[in-house]
């Protein structure tokens, strides 16, 4: 791998804004812009774990035979490799900005028959969600262990908040991702093993999968406050105190009270 793998500026300078952003929220450095710098540190952090969720893709691809993956520039998580900026950047940002919850991104583009097996190709839809997930982990051990330690209090608090609501978009994001409808990743788990009828049918589907999930969210009885349920449970499990989130979600959005982590 070596020569193959690396990390972009744009990638680094990402994990800078959010980590001065960040250090300025715990550090309550300037609390009159506090909610202008929670936008900017959930908004960077957002970013880059999207950046990770498509790495993970590309790395297992990589592993499993895809070697275009690397002349693509999808192993050095730089954001502008991708070859769909709009799904995988654009879109996520701006679900995140207007609507306050996490849109995964989009899959990076694979060769499929380049991949040794239906397993690999498998695992290759399963590594985004993964790469999510150890996102949200490494987020909510932050916390956790911050807590345990006692830095959690009326100082810090600010990032806490923020920092929690980074958690609660990562759940979001991975049980979204799950659900078994193209092009999300959870039908990719399942696309190997189907009719090659189905699986043409699904790429014809496109983008309107992911509008039929949302439309299902709103519309179905109790499936969103199902879905919101599991969210904040997740998050909860993660050590998470579901109310910092809402607090640091209500920040994001310059404390505008017409969005909640309960719809």
């Amino acid at each position: 791998m070596r020569g193959v793998l690396g990390v972009s500026p744009i990638f680094l300078g990402l994990v800078a804004v959010a980590g001065g952003s960040g250090a300025a929220l715990w550090m309550r450095l300037v609390p009159q812009y506090q909610d202008a710098l929670t936008l900017v540190f959930v908004t960077s952090a957002w970013i880059a774990s999207v950046c990770v969720h498509e790495f993970a893709h590309a790395f297992v691809a990589y592993i499993g035979g895809d070697r275009s993956v690397a002349a693509s520039g999808y192993l050095t998580f730089d954001p502008l490799r991708y070859t769909n900026v709009l799904m995988s950047i654009a879109l996520p940002i701006a679900a995140l900005l207007l609507g306050g919850f996490g849109l995964p991104g989009g899959a990076v583009y694979i060769d499929h028959a380049a991949l040794r097996s239906k397993w690999w190709d498998s695992a290759v839809s399963l590594a985004g969600p993964v790469g999510t997930a150890i996102f949200g982990l490494l987020a909510a051990a932050l916390y956790v262990v911050s807590d345990h330690l006692g830095w959690i209090n009326a100082g810090s608090i600010a990032f806490f908040e923020a920092l929690g609501f980074v958690v609660f978009l990562e759940a979001f994001a991975l049980l979204i991702n799950l659900v078994p409808i193209p092009p999300l990743d959870g039908f990719g788990i399942l696309r190997p093993w189907l009719p090659y009828s189905v699986q043409a049918s699904a790429n014809r589907l496109g983008m309107t999968g992911i509008l039929i999930v949302f439309l299902g969210l709103w519309y179905l009885p109790g499936a969103s406050g199902a879905f919101w349920n599991a969210v904040t449970t997740i998050s909860g499990i993660a050590g998470i105190d579901p109310n910092l989130a809402f607090l640091g979600q209500e920040h994001m959005r310059f404390r505008d009270q017409n969005l909640n982590l309960n719809p």
